[in-house]
């Protein structure tokens, strides 16, 4: 936004940068001439390119350094922001240097009249990955970092001392040096004035890979943009093992703070390497490792792994699918959906070995959702089953050790080792 007013004795002029970036600039008449000025406030609305700096110099130091808002210079100095505001719109001219409690010459400069940002001193893409750098203003090496949790403890003690480690590491404390790593700008910390730099460790592969095949963990990923939540999805082999999940154990939650459902999974303690392989899969979708569960059931103590993923619009669309007045159902196309590997997880997660075969735990399912999940198992793979009724309206299916060798032969590829003895029935 750019605004400008004449009267006779002044011009005023304000501009709006953005967030935090609000200041009205005064320049006088004897200052500068109000034609010129004007013209060249025109110009630069016409390109919607203005683009004023605050530039601070610390007189003990003799340093300048610039920054993009008013808010930033009065953090940066350690001061009041209204008070450094008002000392900036009331005394602070174009080009015009100002005395500042004593210490510090402030101006007001247009972006492209001072030397921008500071040209980096080094190639990140040369640096060693997973390391932080610390140069000093000289552009000397000065320190160089494990973790951004070192740089705060070393470049910010007074603000780190009452923080553990643990508090340390969440994502809202490692702010202040986050969002100056490969800024190129000096940066001013306890210690003293440093630039940041860190191996942002990019790919530069430029071969053709399968989809779905070279997704990385997004563990201590605090933040996913909405853009990148939306085209998130769940390539082939991802996306069955998911509607094997669904099928059995695992189901899909909304939590207060999303518009989004999650996935999650829960096993009992014997069967964490269960867990702990669907989380190997999945590990891309989820913002955490599996976690512990402990609990009193039946009034006895038990305890269980569980995971869940991050809320993305992927599993929204399950939810329409697999969920009607928020009770799990069978889909419509559940001929489609139940893929070999999407039976194979079906077993890990419901199957119970029986002397003369195997018994698929549906019991929270409709009479009518057992019947389309044993149509499906008999039609596309020729299994014998049949349908036990394991209480009043739960129904189980049976698959009769006759079928046994096929089934071993259609799921042990997708079958985890610990998961084996399902399908090893005695006859």
């Amino acid at each position: 936004m750019l605004t400008s007013g004449f009267n006779k004795f002044n011009l005023s002029l304000t501009i709006n940068r953005g967030h935090g970036s609000f200041f009205r600039v005064k320049t006088s008449k004897s200052f500068c001439n109000s034609s010129f000025l004007y013209q060249d406030i025109a110009e630069h609305t016409k390109k919607q390119e203005v683009s004023y700096a605050i530039l601070v110099t610390d007189i003990e130091n003799n340093l300048p350094i610039r920054y993009s808002s008013i808010r930033k210079a009065a953090l940066a100095i350690n001061t009041d922001v209204k008070s450094f505001s008002h000392h900036v719109s009331s005394k602070s001219e174009l080009g015009l240097k100002t005395l500042y409690k004593n210490r510090y010459i402030v101006s007001v400069l247009r972006s492209n009249s001072i030397e921008g940002k500071v040209s980096r001193v080094v190639d990140i893409t040369k640096l060693e990955p997973n390391k932080l750098f610390v140069y000093n203003a000289d552009k000397t090496l000065a320190f160089v970092f494990d973790n951004y949790g070192q740089a705060c403890r070393v470049l910010t003690p007074e603000r780190c001392k009452n923080l553990s480690d643990l508090d340390l590491a969440k994502n809202k404390n490692l702010q202040h040096i986050r969002r100056v790593v490969n800024k190129g700008t000096l940066t001013k910390t306890e210690t003293g004035l440093f630039y940041l730099f860190a191996n942002p460790n990019l790919s530069t592969c430029l071969d053709l890979i399968l989809w779905g095949t070279n997704l990385q963990s997004t563990v201590g990923t605090k933040w996913i943009s909405k853009l990148e939540r939306e085209m998130m999805s769940l390539p082939k082999y991802q996306f069955d093992v998911v509607i094997g999940i669904l099928l059995s154990d695992g189901g899909l939650n909304l939590t207060t703070r999303s518009v989004n459902w999650n996935l999650h999974l829960k096993q009992s303690l014997a069967n964490s390497k269960y867990v702990w392989f669907v989380f190997s899969i999945l590990s891309h979708y989820c913002s955490s490792y599996p976690y512990l569960i402990t609990g009193i059931r039946d009034g006895v103590n038990f305890q269980a792994l569980g995971m869940y993923t991050r809320s993305y619009p992927v599993f929204t669309e399950l939810h329409r699918n697999f969920y009607s007045n928020g009770i799990k159902i069978v889909p419509l196309n559940i001929y489609e959906l139940l893929t070999p590997v999407a039976l194979a997880h079906m077993i890990m997660g419901d199957g119970a070995s029986r002397e003369y075969g195997l018994n698929l735990c549906t019991d929270s399912y409709t009479i009518s959702d057992v019947i389309k999940i044993t149509n499906v198992l008999t039609i596309r793979y020729g299994l014998k089953c049949t349908l036990q009724e394991k209480r009043s309206n739960q129904y189980r299916i049976y698959i009769r050790s006759s079928s046994m060798p096929l089934l071993k032969s259609i799921v042990s590829p997708y079958m985890h080792s610990s998961m084996m003895y399902k399908l090893s029935s005695s006859k």
